[in-house]
C-alpha cells in the first residue's frame, strides 16, 4: 500500500505540472491513456474501454466485464505578436509588436465506459460511454480603444472560443468468420456547447466629418453563448491476419447539428464634441457612448468525418508494434455562420431622425467562417511488458495542419505540422489497471502575413505565433 500511495502521489504531481496539447483542428485527443502513450496508434489493437473512440470493433475481443475512464488536467499556453496597421502605417488598436500570450486557465476532462459481454446476436459484447471528442478554449485580448475611445472600457475576453463536443455513445461489436474478423459500431447522443467572442473594426456608416479619422471605425465586440444536440457514428473492423498481425480500418461519419442561443453586442462610438441636436444621429454617432444590443442566435456545427487504416505486429510475447494512419475531412467544418433574430436595444424613431444607420450597423450579422483544408496523420508506437504487472509504451505521431493562412484566427490555435513523442506505462494490480500517458508536441512558429478585412471583421489577424504543448492522461479501469 506504501508503493500505492507513493505512485498515487507521483501521478497526481505530474497532472498538475503538465499541460495538454491537441490534434489537428480542434481534435481532442486525451482519450484513452494507452492509446496515447503509443501516440494515438491504437485503431488495429483496440483492448480496453477507449476503443469506443478508437475501433469499436476492438470491443468484440475484449473477454472481461470493463468499467473504466480517464482524466487530463491541462492549461493551453500560446504567444502572439501582432503586427496590425490601418495602411501600414495608422494604430488600429492591436497591441502591434507586443508579445502577448493567451488567457491561462486550468482545465479537467473527464471520460469514462463500460461494456460487457450479452447473449445476443451471437456473443456480443455492448458498452455505454461518455467522450469528449472535440475541444478548443482560446481566450486573447489583443485589442484596446484608440485615444479618441479612450474613455471606455473593453471587454477582456475579447477572442474567444469554447467548444466542447461531448459523445454520450451505445457501442455494439461481436466476431465473425471463426473469430477471424471483429467489427464494430458505435451510435452517439452528441452534446454541443459554443462561446464564441469576437472584435469587428466597423466602417463607420456616416458621411465625414463625423467618420473622419480617427473616428472612421466602429469597435464593435460580440459574444455568443449557444448549445445543442445531435448525432454521430463511428464503425470499425479488426481482420486477424495470424498470430502475429492483425489489419484494422475505421470510419467517422460527418455531424450537422444547429446549436441555438442569445447574442450580446456592444458598439463603441467617438468620443468627439458635437455641434448636433442630442435627438439626432449625428449626436449619437459622437456622444462616445457604448451601444448595447442583445439577440438570438442560431449556427450550424459541423463534425467532420474521417476514415483511418491500422496495422499492428507482435514481434514477440512482450513486444507490440502498431502503425496508424488517418485522414481527416476538415474541409467539412467551414466555421461558423451565425444566424440573428429577435433584436433587443434598436434605436426606436423619432420625429426627426429614423437613426437608419445605427440600426443598420447594429444588425450585420458578424460570423466566423474559415476555409480549412483535409489533413492527415501518422502515428507509431509501441507496448513492451518486461513484467507480467508492468507494460512501458512510447510512441511518435505526425499531425498535418488543416488551418489555411488566409482564415487564421485566434479563436483556432493549430500553428502548423506538428511532431509528437509520446511515453507511458501502466500497473495490473489484480483486477485493477492504473495508467499514466504524457505527449510533448512542438508546434512551429508561424508568421501570418497579410491582412484579410472582410465588413470590419479581421479573417485573418497578422501576426507571429509560437507554442510547445505537453499532454497528460491518467486513467483507471476494473474488470470483473
Amino acid at each position: 500500500m506504501g508503493i500505492l500511495r507513493y505512485f498515487g502521489f507521483l501521478f497526481l504531481l505530474l497532472l498538475l505540472l503538465l499541460p495538454s496539447a491537441f490534434g489537428g483542428g480542434f481534435t481532442y485527443d486525451g482519450i484513452g491513456v494507452k492509446a496515447r502513450g503509443m501516440g494515438g496508434a491504437f485503431r488495429a489493437i483496440a483492448d480496453d474501454w477507449s476503443a469506443a473512440y478508437y475501433n469499436p470493433a476492438g470491443y468484440a475481443r475484449i473477454k472481461d466485464n470493463v468499467i473504466a475512464g480517464n482524466v487530463a488536467f491541462f492549461h493551453n499556453r500560446y504567444w502572439a505578436k501582432p503586427h496590425i496597421k490601418w495602411g501600414d502605417q495608422y494604430e488600429t488598436g492591436y497591441f502591434d509588436g507586443q508579445d502577448i500570450a493567451n488567457g491561462h486557465e486550468v482545465l479537467n476532462v473527464p471520460q469514462a465506459g463500460i461494456l460487457a459481454r450479452f447473449p445476443v446476436w451471437g456473443e456480443a459484447v455492448m458498452g455505454f460511454s461518455i467522450i469528449q471528442t472535440f475541444d478548443q478554449n482560446q481566450n486573447w485580448q489583443l485589442y484596446k480603444n484608440i485615444p479618441a475611445y479612450n474613455k471606455m472600457n473593453f471587454p477582456r475576453l475579447q477572442y474567444y472560443n469554447n467548444l466542447d463536443v461531448v459523445a454520450f455513445q451505445i457501442t455494439a461489436a461481436r466476431e465473425f468468420l471463426d473469430k477471424k474478423l471483429s467489427g464494430g459500431i458505435g451510435l452517439a447522443l452528441l452534446r454541443g456547447d459554443l462561446v464564441f467572442n469576437n472584435v469587428v473594426l466597423r466602417n463607420s456608416p456616416m458621411s465625414a466629418p463625423i467618420s473622419d479619422r480617427p473616428f472612421d471605425k466602429i469597435p464593435e465586440w460580440y459574444h455568443n453563448n449557444l448549445n445543442g444536440w445531435g448525432f454521430g457514428y463511428r464503425a470499425g473492423i479488426i481482420y486477424h491476419l495470424n498470430d502475429a498481425m492483425d489489419l484494422a480500418a475505421t470510419y467517422v461519419g460527418k455531424s450537422s447539428f444547429d446549436l441555438s442561443g442569445a447574442a450580446d453586442f456592444k458598439f463603441y462610438m467617438g468620443d468627439k464634441a458635437s455641434i448636433y441636436s442630442p435627438a439626432s444621429e449625428e449626436y449619437f454617432f459622437q456622444k462616445g457612448g457604448v451601444k448595447d444590443v442583445a439577440a438570438d442566435v442560431k449556427t450550424t456545427l459541423d463534425l467532420p468525418a474521417s476514415i483511418s487504416g491500422a496495422i499492428s505486429y507482435k514481434a514477440n510475447k512482450d513486444l507490440v508494434l502498431a502503425l496508424d494512419v488517418e485522414l481527416v475531412f476538415w474541409s467539412e467544418f467551414r466555421g461558423f455562420d451565425f444566424r440573428y433574430s429577435n433584436y433587443k436595444g434598436l434605436k426606436s424613431a423619432n420625429p426627426t431622425t429614423n437613426f437608419a444607420n445605427a440600426n443598420e450597423l447594429f444588425t450585420t450579422s458578424p460570423s466566423a467562417r474559415v476555409d480549412w483544408k483535409d489533413a492527415g496523420r501518422l502515428m507509431l508506437g509501441a507496448d513492451y511488458k518486461p513484467f507480467s504487472f508492468l507494460d512501458l509504451r512510447s510512441g511518435v505521431s505526425w499531425d498535418q495542419s488543416p488551418i489555411k493562412d488566409s482564415t487564421f484566427i485566434p479563436q483556432f490555435m493549430d500553428l502548423g505540422d506538428k511532431f509528437s513523442y509520446s511515453f507511458g506505462f501502466g500497473f495490473a494490480i489484480g483486477f485493477w489497471n492504473l495508467d499514466l500517458a504524457t505527449t510533448y508536441t512542438h508546434q512551429p512558429d508561424r508568421d501570418i502575413k497579410d491582412m484579410n478585412i472582410q465588413d470590419g471583421l479581421l479573417v485573418n489577424l497578422p501576426a507571429n505565433y509560437r507554442a510547445n504543448n505537453y499532454q497528460t492522461v491518467l486513467g483507471i479501469s476494473y474488470r470483473f
